[in-house]
C-alpha cells in the first residue's frame, strides 16, 4: 500500500487504463468541462499523461478539490481521472450535481439518478466514501421515499467513513435516521463528525461505540433526552455538540465523563427547561434558551470556560443568574428578549466578573408599539461588575426603544453620577446609537471613568454583525454600491442623533480619545431623498 502526503492509502498495482474520454457511469454526469477548456484540457492532460507528478500526489490534490472541480478535472486529465475512481469526498446537492439551473420538475427526475450512480459506481468499485454530505431540502424532494434515502446510507455508512452530514426534508412522511447503520463497530469506530438535520433521532443501545466522534450537530431534529443520553454516553471523545432547533427535549445532561467537550450551543430547543453540564474542560457555551430554563448548571468547568454567549436572558436577572457559570469567563455576550420590561432597573450587586475582557449587549426590538426609552444607563451595573473590561459593545436594534429629548444641560447628568471606574476599558463601541438621555448619561460616565479609553465608536445605524474596526456603509450591503434600506423617519432619526453625539458628547472627550461619529452615508441616506 502506498502512503500519500496526505495520509491516504492507494490500491497495489497498476491503476486500470482509463477511457478516452469520461463517461456518465465514470463522472455520473456532475459537471462538463467550461466550453472555452480545449486548450487548458489537453495542456493539463499531456501534463499528466507524462507523469511529470507520481500519482499518489495527483491523488492528494485531487482529493481537496470540490466534488464539481474534482469532476471537471477528471474530464481533462487522466491522472485526474484513475484518482476519480477513488474521490472519496462526496458532498451532494443541487448546486454539485448540475440541478441548479433546472426546473423542479426536472430536479426530481435526475436526482435519485444521479445519486445512484454516484454511490453505486463507487460501491461496486469498492472506494470507502469518507466524508458524506447529502442535502435533500428543496420541496421537489418530497417525492423522495425513506428507503431510497435508507438505501444510499447503507451503500455509504461503512468501515472509512469519517464525515456524515444529512439534511433531508421529505414532504410525505418523517425521515427516520436508521440508527441500526451505527450498530456496525467498524462504522461507529470511523466516523468523526456526524451532523443530522430535518429528520427523527432515535438511537438504541444497540450502537457501537463511537470511539472517534468528535463533533456533533444535530438541527431540526426529533429526539428524547434519554435517547441522546444514551448517544452522549457512547461518544467519550466529543468535543463539540450544537443542538439546534431540536424537540423533545425538557432535560439535557451533559456528564464528566465527555472529558474532551470544549463547545456546546443550544439554539431554540423548545421545551428545555434544565441544563446540567459536568464536562470538565468546557471553553464555550452558548444558549438562546436561558430566559425559559427553570435551571442552568455548569460544573467543574470554571476554569476553562471563558467564552458565554447567552440570548434571550433577562438582563435585570442576568447579575444573579451568571455568577456561579462565569467566574472565569474572559468573553460574554448577552442579547435582552423580545419581551423584557423596557424600565426594569438592573440590580447593583457585590457579585464580579472577574476575568471579563470582552462585554457585548444587544437589545433586540421590543414589541409593538415602540415603548419608552429604556433606563440604558443601569447598564453601568455590568461594567461596574467587570474590573478587567477592555472591549464593551452596546448594539441596539431599530425599535428596542423610543428617543427622548436631549437638553445636554449638565446639570440632568449629575443626579446619577457613580464613582465606579473602569480603568481597564479601552473600546466602546455603540450601533444603533439614537438620542436618549439616558444613553447619553452612560457615554458620559464612560468618559470620566476610564482613563484608559483609547476610541469611542458611535454609530447611528445598527447591523448585528458590526465588530470593532468594521465600520463601512456600502461594502455591507447585500447590494453591490448600495447600502441598507431605511425608511425616511429612520433616516431623519439618525441625522438627529449625529447631532446629539456632537452637541452632547464631543466637546467632552479627552484628547488622547479617538472619537468616531459614524453617520449614515451621504450618498445612500440623505434627508432629500
Amino acid at each position: 500500500m502506498a502512503n500519500t502526503p496526505c495520509g491516504r492509502h492507494l490500491p497495489p498495482g497498476p491503476s486500470p487504463s482509463p477511457p478516452t474520454a469520461i463517461s456518465e457511469d465514470d463522472c455520473t454526469t456532475l459537471s462538463t468541462p467550461p466550453a472555452n477548456s480545449g486548450t487548458e484540457a489537453s495542456t493539463a492532460g499531456a501534463s499528466c499523461q507524462q507523469g511529470d507528478l507520481p500519482e499518489d500526489i495527483i491523488h492528494c490534490i485531487h482529493s481537496l478539490l470540490t466534488v464539481k472541480d474534482a469532476a471537471r478535472a477528471a474530464c481533462v486529465c487522466r491522472g485526474f481521472l484513475r484518482s476519480w475512481r477513488c474521490y472519496s469526498n462526496l458532498v451532494l446537492n443541487q448546486h454539485t450535481l448540475g440541478l441548479a439551473d433546472k426546473t423542479l420538475k426536472e430536479q426530481e427526475a435526475c436526482i435519485i439518478k444521479k445519486v445512484d450512480q454516484i454511490l453505486e459506481n463507487h460501491h461496486n468499485n469498492g472506494i470507502k466514501v469518507e466524508t458524506l454530505k447529502l442535502t435533500l431540502i428543496l420541496p421537489t424532494y418530497g417525492s423522495i421515499k425513506a428507503s431510497v434515502v435508507d438505501r444510499w446510507l447503507q451503500i455509504t455508512v461503512k468501515t472509512g467513513i469519517k464525515e456524515l452530514d444529512l439534511s433531508i426534508l421529505l414532504q410525505k412522511e418523517e425521515y427516520i435516521f436508521p440508527c441500526a447503520l451505527l450498530s456496525d463497530e467498524a462504522a461507529a469506530t470511523s466516523i468523526q463528525s456526524l451532523h443530522l438535520s430535518g429528520c427523527a433521532f432515535h438511537p438504541t443501545s444497540s450502537i457501537g461505540i463511537l470511539r472517534r466522534l468528535t463533533c456533533l450537530h444535530l438541527s431540526v431534529i426529533r429526539v428524547t433526552e434519554k435517547e441522546l443520553g444514551l448517544l452522549l454516553s457512547k461518544s467519550s471523545v466529543l468535543e463539540k455538540l450544537d443542538i439546534s432547533f431540536c424537540w423533545g427535549l425538557t432535560c439535557l445532561r451533559i456528564a464528566w465523563t465527555l472529558h474532551q467537550l470544549k463547545y456546546l450551543s443550544l439554539i431554540q430547543c423548545i421545551g428545555l427547561q434544565s441544563v446540567q453540564v459536568d464536562a470538565p474542560n468546557l471553553c464555550s457555551f452558548h444558549s438562546d434558551s436561558i430566559g425559559i430554563l427553570t435551571e442552568i448548571s455548569v460544573r467543574n468547568s470554571s476554569t476553562q470556560l471563558q467564552n458565554i454567549d447567552l440570548s434571550m436572558i433577562l438582563l435585570s436577572d442576568a447579575r444573579t443568574k451568571l455568577p456561579s457559570i462565569i467566574r472565569n469567563v474572559e468573553s460574554l455576550t448577552l442579547h435582552s428578549p423580545y419581551g423584557e420590561k423596557v424600565n426594569t432597573p438592573i440590580p447593583m450587586l457585590p457579585s464580579k466578573f472577574p476575568h471579563l475582557k470582552n462585554l457585548e449587549i444587544i437589545l433586540h426590538r421590543a414589541a409593538m408599539p415602540i415603548p419608552p426609552s429604556r433606563d440604558i444607563f443601569s447598564l453601568v451595573s455590568f461594567l461596574a461588575a467587570s474590573p478587567v473590561l477592555e472591549f464593551f459593545i452596546l448594539q441596539i436594534e431599530e425599535g428596542a426603544s423610543r428617543p427622548d429629548h436631549v437638553s445636554g444641560d449638565d446639570n440632568e447628568y449629575s443626579r446619577r453620577k457613580l464613582e465606579y471606574r473602569h480603568d481597564r476599558l479601552r473600546q466602546v463601541l455603540i450601533t444603533g446609537f439614537y438620542p436618549s438621555n439616558s444613553l447619553v448619561e452612560l457615554m458620559i460616565h464612560i468618559l470620566e471613568s476610564a482613563a484608559s479609553l483609547e476610541c469611542l465608536t458611535v454609530d447611528t445605524i445598527y447591523f448585528s454583525n458590526r465588530r470593532l474596526g468594521t465600520i463601512g456603509r456600502c461594502p455591507a450591503s447585500t447590494k453591490d454600491g448600495q447600502c441598507w434600506a431605511m425608511s425616511k423617519k429612520n433616516v431623519v432619526g439618525a441625522h438627529r442623533a449625529v447631532e446629539v453625539a456632537s452637541r452632547c458628547i464631543a466637546w467632552r472627550v479627552p484628547k488622547h480619545v479617538q472619537f468616531k461619529v459614524v453617520e449614515p452615508c451621504s450618498r445612500c441616506h440623505s434627508i432629500d431623498q
